[in-house]
């Protein structure tokens, strides 16, 4: 089927855009002597998370709002069990104790500001609509969340008269990272528009819902830039890295990638499938409960919990589709 296909093709573009795009960001902020940490929370999260902003925003103006909430979900589920998982089998995922609780918090804050403005916010109890407003209430959270961020960081930055040394080479080397990051940008906004354009065609191919498409193909698809990350921490002796990037991009993609989309669907807003509501984000929810609980209990995740976490995505897998395709 072309439209699968052309999905597929659109997933590698946000793949490859998204690659571009977080190897520039990186190469450009290690000029700030800035931790593993904060580069995992931020600048990774953020990059790795640009298939799910672009999926979002594109979806929004398509006013295809299950595929807009489908894809978060699905990627943010799959990150915290399927990569979490994946990863945790390969090699040693880790993280500080006080930085794991303060971040878990507030991916769990972040999947239930998700759940209650689509619920409880709005034009009336139950409205089931995250209306523009509402999305810009999401992205103001996730900026002051960010400033949290950076006044806590120690950046180590060389400057002379307010203005940071460099090298003629290494300003070439910065044009470059710029070059390469606009680049990534453009694929990602083309790939995006792909995907979602597809993604309406299949779902009325194969008589399902667009959330179940957004949820089961595009959102494990999004997730791909943070398994190929959070990989390459793993083999690079930086679990730290790693961590902070999945759980960075579960802060992200409620907060900002969705407030985006909702505030790119105008007037009309994401309308929250109650399957959505009251199954998937209740899912999420608990399996982040259980993800972070592993992770706080020995700053460390073992095989055993990782292959418990497998097996929660694979039981959500098998309950969407037998319940709610």
């Amino acid at each position: 089927m072309i439209e699968l296909f052309l999905l597929i093709l659109g997933l590698i573009g946000l793949f490859i855009g998204s690659g571009l795009v977080v190897e520039a960001v990186k190469k450009l902020s290690t000029t700030f002597g800035i931790s593993h940490t904060f580069i995992g929370l931020t600048v990774i999260s953020i990059g790795t998370s640009l298939p799910e902003i672009a999926t979002n925003i594109s979806a929004g103006l398509k006013h295809a709002s299950g595929i807009a909430i489908g894809t978060n979900i699905g990627s943010c589920l799959a990150q915290i069990t399927l990569i979490f998982g994946i990863t945790g089998l390969i090699g040693y995922l880790h993280g500080r104790k006080h930085t794991l609780k303060r971040n878990g918090f507030m991916v769990l804050f972040a999947i239930a500001m998700m759940f209650i403005v689509g619920f409880f916010i709005g034009n009336s109890v139950t409205d089931n609509i995250i209306t523009w407003y509402e999305g810009l209430f999401l992205i103001i959270i996730y900026l002051v969340y960010l400033i949290y961020l950076v006044k806590k960081e120690n950046f180590r930055i060389k400057v002379r008269d307010g203005i940071k040394l460099s090298t003629r080479e290494e300003k070439i080397q910065n044009l470059k990272n710029l070059f390469y990051m606009i680049i990534g940008i453009s694929v990602l906004v083309y790939a995006a528009h792909i995907v979602v354009q597809n993604a309406i065609k299949l779902s009325q191919a194969w008589g399902v819902a667009e959330s179940f498409v957004g949820v089961m193909i595009i959102g494990v698809g999004a997730g791909l830039p943070e398994l190929s990350t959070a990989i390459r921490g793993i083999m690079k002796k930086a679990g730290d890295i790693s961590v902070g990037t999945l759980i960075g991009s579960n802060i992200t993609d409620p907060l900002f990638s969705l407030g985006a989309g909702a505030v790119a669907a105008g007037s009309t807003g994401l309308l929250v499938e109650k399957n959505l509501l009251f199954f998937d984000i209740p899912f999420w929810f608990l399996a982040t409960v259980i993800a972070i609980g592993f992770l706080l209990s020995k700053n460390r995740l073992d095989k055993k919990e990782a292959v418990f976490l497998l097996l929660i995505y694979a039981t959500f897998v098998f309950m969407k589709i037998k319940y709610f395709a």
